[in-house]
């Protein structure tokens, strides 16, 4: 569950910082006048964040293998590639969050806004299944929902391919949406 949880912290942080600081810094128009399109820019503020939560992924997992002897029953690969798309769609809601954002201290209360739900609405806590049917439905765009599954799927039951590509496939459907918004956000913005 950590594994998830703080992924989620440092993708939302991280992202959500990165453009709120540089239009303080008024380096954001520099950027968005450049030749470079909206997409390349995207790109270009959704890579570092997803190669930090990777790193930090594989420390935690090598501490819960290795310090704590929790064995890892399933694939590392199906893990991995369900964690890119897990990464994908927290940095695209820390991207969107960063659009909306201004200032610093605004994208820091949009990620505290979206993160104690997130952790609430996960299953983390309280299973999904003990709330209300209309929180229920609510949990449906929480990307950490489907992540905790495969991560407790994989570390201890082995869960099969199919049952990994069906919470992944949310994942990558918030990650397209949540990428999309942020990218007509920032068209948006230079209009």
């Amino acid at each position: 569950n950590l594994i998830a949880s703080i992924a989620l912290i440092i993708g939302l942080v991280v992202t959500a910082l990165s453009i709120a600081r540089e239009r303080e810094l008024g380096t954001f128009d520099q950027l968005m006048v450049s030749p470079l399109r909206t997409h390349e820019i995207l790109i270009g503020k959704l890579t570092p964040p997803m190669i930090i939560g990777v790193f930090h992924i594989t420390i935690y997992i090598l501490a819960a293998i290795f310090v704590f002897g929790i064995p890892l029953r399933g694939s590392l690969v199906l893990l991995y590639g369900s964690a890119i798309f897990y990464l994908a769609s927290v940095v695209g809601l820390g991207l969107f969050i960063s659009a909306l954002s201004m200032t610093q201290q605004q994208a820091i209360l949009g990620a505290f806004l979206v993160m104690v739900p997130a952790m609430l609405l996960s299953g983390f806590a309280t299973p999904i299944e003990n709330m209300p049917a209309w929180l229920q439905h609510v949990t449906i765009v929480n990307p950490l929902r489907y992540f905790l599954v495969v991560v407790k799927g994989v570390f201890l039951k082995d869960i099969p391919l199919s049952e990994v590509a069906r919470n992944t496939l949310p994942l990558a459907i918030i990650a397209l949406f949540t990428l999309s918004a942020a990218a007509w956000l920032f068209r948006r913005r230079l209009e």
